[in-house]
């Protein structure tokens, strides 16, 4: 295809063809000679070594060569000639050998070689040469001829196989028809059908139903060949084979039928055998399971005896715990009397911290006890670790007071310099006690709501190594009760 190119001087009126070979050959028209403008023909466009149409054009040993054919060591000037000149100078298409008949100015030569149908082009789809010179490359062919070659002969075109109706390159088409399931092949047996010649051609699918059901020329075995006959004929001969043989089919046959009965007889009495047996071993079982079931129910009475006597303990015992509970409730109000402001702790040891900031899945501690109040601890796991007491339902609210006050102090240990752990301290206020009454009051669920500090330490500090400690964090939650308000 001619392409324009800019030299280096900015211009654009370098026409060019590449040939088989790979090599550019052309012509530029701003560096022919001027001394040869009197000599205008159309050789003189062409390289007098090559006969190539000239592209970097100069005077060598008294000829016009192009820039290709002057040896590389020789130092030569590309001249210049009249652009008009040349541009309207006649010239032939370069491809006239081919056939092209084409004629007209220089100027429009590249004009006309974008669309000589007798110029080479690779083939669009790809395909490779067979073997010549340019064997294993891309197959180059005339452009009148591309239409022609992609439809009739092109290795890679796209042709549908009439039998399976699948698409297939050209290349592949003959292996494809030989395993296609839908090509139809002759008959192994040469069978033919009843007026007319040849074989008969099926499916190539369809081989082992044919020569199974339908094919009258494969071999089969006599249907009687269970009963002793070992005949082996054509499918065909089968009807004219069971007519001849009739009588000795019914021989064998009732020879067979004989001998199963023999068979089933002996058969019947073997079971007939083991069943009397069986049935004689059942009885002696059940009167050994008689036998032992009235010995269980002789041993059930004195069971029942002794579960009675058992029964009266238990009564007895459980009216001594009541007692005892009373006598412990009055010891457990006595010492509560006793008792003022009383204070407690829970030291927390939390293993997995790492898992639990990322699953960001609540937790509880251990029941803790501060007086007789049951008090328990729960972190929330967000950007930061919210850390809160709930009351519990415990075993002597009926006993205490209710609503109650308290003031917590958090400490998270540090493992590296136990004197700078990380500590605060808040307390239950007569406002927010006021506010949410439900969660200081006496319990009726498993624990009330919480009430702590939303924004104890951030995840991000609470995994510094000074605070954890082989993944885990240790926390003490100290709880001190206040007067009622």
């Amino acid at each position: 295809m001619a392409e324009k190119l800019t030299d280096s001087e900015g211009r654009n009126d370098l026409v060019y063809i590449k040939t088989e070979d790979g090599s550019y050959r052309g012509w530029r028209v701003d560096l022919l000679v001027d001394n040869l403008s009197n000599k205008m023909e159309e050789k003189i466009l062409l390289c007098s070594s090559c006969q190539g149409m000239l592209r970097d054009a100069c005077i060598y040993e008294g000829d016009l060569k192009c820039g290709v054919c002057v040896p590389e060591d020789v130092a030569w000037q590309p001249v210049k000639m009249n652009r008009e000149i040349v541009s309207d100078k006649m010239i032939s298409c370069p491809l006239r050998k081919r056939g092209c008949e084409w004629s007209d100015r220089v100027s429009t030569v590249m004009y006309h070689l974008e669309e000589c149908e007798f110029f080479p082009v690779l083939c669009p789809l790809g395909c490779v040469c067979l073997d010549g010179e340019r064997k294993g490359e891309v197959m180059k062919l005339e452009k009148r001829r591309i239409a022609e070659h992609q439809r009739d002969s092109c290795r890679l075109r796209e042709l549908v196989c009439e039998f399976c109706m699948n698409t297939v390159k050209g290349c592949e088409m003959n292996p494809h028809l030989e395993v296609c399931e839908h090509f139809p092949v002759p008959c192994p047996n040469e069978c033919v059908i009843e007026g007319e010649e040849g074989a008969r051609h099926v499916k190539r699918r369809d081989v082992p139903v044919h020569l199974s059901n339908e094919c009258p020329q494969q071999k089969v075995e006599c249907p009687y060949w269970i009963y002793g006959c070992r005949e082996e004929m054509e499918r065909k001969e089968m009807d004219l084979h069971e007519r001849e043989f009739m009588h000795i089919h019914y021989r064998l046959s009732m020879t067979d039928m004989k001998q199963k009965h023999i068979q089933t007889s002996k058969l019947l009495q073997y079971k007939l055998d083991t069943a009397t047996e069986r049935i004689a071993f059942v009885e002696n079982e059940n009167e050994s399971k008689r036998k032992e079931l009235l010995t269980f129910k002789h041993n059930q009475i004195e069971t029942n005896v002794k579960l009675d006597r058992a029964n009266t303990k238990i009564k007895n015992l459980e009216k001594q715990i009541t007692k005892k509970d009373s006598e412990l409730k009055l010891i457990i109000e006595v010492l509560y009397s006793h008792t003022s402001l009383p204070t407690g702790q829970l030291e927390w040891k939390i293993q997995g911290v790492k898992q639990m900031i990322h699953d960001k899945e609540d937790i509880y501690s251990d029941p803790f006890y501060v007086g007789l109040y049951k008090f328990q601890g729960c972190i929330e796991w967000n950007h930061f670790a919210g850390v809160h007491i709930c009351i519990m339902k415990g075993g002597y609210d009926d006993k205490l007071h209710w609503p109650i006050r308290y003031k917590y102090t958090l400490i998270l240990f540090n493992h590296i310099n136990s004197s700078n752990n990380y500590e605060i301290t808040n307390q239950v206020t007569k406002r927010y006690m006021e506010q949410h009454s439900s969660i200081f009051k006496r319990p009726t669920e498993l624990r009330n709501g919480h009430f702590g500090t939303g924004s104890f330490f951030s995840n991000t500090e609470i995994l510094e190594a000074k605070y954890c400690k082989g993944n885990s964090i240790t926390l003490l939650i100290k709880i001190e009760l206040l007067p009622a308000l």
